[in-house]
C-alpha cells in the first residue's frame, strides 16, 4: 500500500499506535474537557492508505433490490442540493476502545487501544431513507430481516481489495433510525481523516460500520462479504486463542452493530491517583450506549467496589436535540472518597437496564470490553 499521500496530522494531539495505516487516540485528560470533541482530539482509525478524492468529481453509486432504474449516481453536489441537510450529536465508538484492558488479560489481535477510541460529533448531511426513498425503495422493504444495505469505500485496505460493510436494511429506512450520509463534521467539511467528501454514519453501532469515502451503496439479500464484516469485529468464544482456532467461527458468530454500555474515569487518567486514603478527589468520566439508549445512572467507586456514589451527568439538552433517540455521549463528574493505591472506577447504568460488567469478557479480537475492573489482577 502507498503511504506517499497521506494528510498533514500536524495539528491533531493524539497518541500514536501505529504511523501507517495511521491509529491513533488522545490522551484522556483533553478529551473530557470537551463535549463536543474538536477534531484535533478525535480517534483516528484507519485500515489502509487515505484516498486523494475531490467532491467535484467522486460520485457515489446506488444500486441493488428495490432501486428503480439501477445503478444510480449522484455527486457530492446532488446530495447536497437535491436533498434536506440533517444534523446529529453522535458519538462514534471503535469497537476495539479500551481493547487494553483485554489485553493485559491475554494477549489480542488487534492495535492495544486505550480508552480513548471514542469521540462526540455533530455530523451533518441528508438522511440515507430520504436517498433511497428517491430511487423507488419502498419503506416495506425494511420489513425484510434477510435485507441488508451494504457500504463499499473508495480506499484500499490491508486484508481486502476495498472497506466494506453493511447493517441491516430496517436501520437504513427507520425514520428514527438518522442515518446519514454525512459531508460535515463538527461545523465543517469532513476531513480526510475522517472520510471526505462523504462517508455514511450509523448511529448507535459500532464505528466499523460507518464507512468512510463512501463509493457505493447497494442493498442485498445478505451481508456485506467485506473481510470486515465477516472475518473481524466479532465476539468469538473465550477459548479461540489462535487465528487457526478462529476458522470455524467467523462463518457463523454474528457481526457486531450496536454497541453495549459503556464508561471510564477519564480524570484522574485511568482512575489512578496519590492521594491516601479518606480524602475526596473529584473525578469526571465519560459514559455511553448503543440503540439510542441513553444514561441512566453512573456510579463511582474509590474504594474497589464496595461503596458507590451517583456522578452528576452532563448531557445534551433536550432543546438542541432533533432526534426521537440518544446518540450522544455525557460527560460525568462525581467526588468521592478514595483508598491510597486503589483505582478509582465507574459503573453506566443506561435507559434500559443495561449495566456494565464487572470482569473483561476476553475475546481474540478485543472487542467491546466494558468491564468497570479496570485493573483486575492488583484489585480482587
Amino acid at each position: 500500500m502507498d503511504a506517499s499521500d497521506e494528510p498533514s496530522r500536524s495539528e491533531k494531539d493524539l497518541l500514536v499506535h501505529k504511523e501507517f495505516p495511521y491509529n491513533a487516540e488522545p490522551e484522556l485528560g483533553q478529551l473530557i474537557q470537551h463535549f463536543i470533541t474538536p477534531e484535533r482530539l478525535f480517534f483516528c482509525r484507519t485500515h489502509g492508505p487515505v484516498p486523494s478524492l475531490d467532491e467535484s468529481t467522486h460520485r457515489i453509486c446506488f444500486e441493488g433490490l428495490g432501486i428503480t432504474d439501477a445503478p444510480v449516481s449522484f455527486s457530492v453536489m446532488d446530495l447536497k442540493e437535491k436533498f434536506k441537510k440533517t444534523s446529529i450529536t453522535m458519538a462514534m465508538q471503535c469497537a476495539g476502545n479500551r481493547r487494553n484492558g483485554l489485553n493485559d488479560v491475554k494477549p489480542t489481535a488487534g492495535i492495544v487501544w486505550g480508552p480513548g477510541a471514542v469521540g462526540n460529533a455533530v455530523y451533518a448531511g441528508c438522511r440515507l431513507k430520504d436517498v433511497l426513498e428517491s430511487l423507488g425503495v419502498s419503506p416495506t422493504l425494511g420489513h425484510n430481516p434477510k435485507l441488508h444495505v451494504a457500504f463499499e469505500a473508495a480506499q484500499p485496505v490491508e486484508k481486502d481489495a476495498h472497506y466494506g460493510a453493511s447493517v441491516p436494511l430496517s436501520k437504513a429506512l427507520d425514520e428514527f433510525g438518522d442515518v446519514l450520509l454525512v459531508y460535515e463534521m463538527n461545523g465543517k467539511p469532513l476531513s480526510r481523516d475522517h472520510g471526505y467528501p462523504l462517508r455514511v454514519v450509523i448511529p448507535g453501532y459500532i464505528g466499523a460500520r460507518s464507512v468512510k469515502y463512501l463509493s457505493t451503496v447497494r442493498i442485498q439479500d445478505r451481508e456485506s462479504t467485506s473481510y470486515y464484516q465477516k472475518r473481524d469485529y466479532k465476539i468469538l468464544p473465550e477459548n479461540v486463542a489462535t487465528k487457526e482456532e478462529a476458522e470455524p467461527y467467523w462463518s457463523k458468530t454474528p457481526a457486531l452493530g450496536e454497541y453495549n454500555v459503556q464508561s471510564y474515569v477519564c480524570d484522574p487518567p485511568e482512575g489512578r491517583h496519590t492521594r491516601p486514603s479518606g480524602q475526596k478527589h473529584e473525578v469526571y468520566g465519560y459514559a455511553l450506549s448503543g440503540g439510542g439508549r441513553g444514561i441512566q445512572r453512573v456510579d463511582v467507586s474509590g474504594d474497589n467496589g464496595k461503596t458507590w456514589v451517583q456522578a452528576e451527568l452532563h448531557t445534551q439538552p433536550e432543546s438542541e436535540r432533533n432526534s426521537a433517540y440518544t446518540w450522544s455521549w455525557c460527560i460525568w463528574k462525581a467526588n468521592v472518597e478514595v483508598q491510597e493505591n486503589i483505582r478509582i472506577m465507574s459503573r453506566a447504568m443506561d435507559t434500559a437496564g443495561n449495566i456494565q460488567q464487572e470482569l473483561p469478557v476476553w475475546n481474540l479480537r478485543g472487542v467491546m470490553n466494558n468491564a468497570w475492573r479496570t485493573d483486575v489482577g492488583n484489585e480482587r
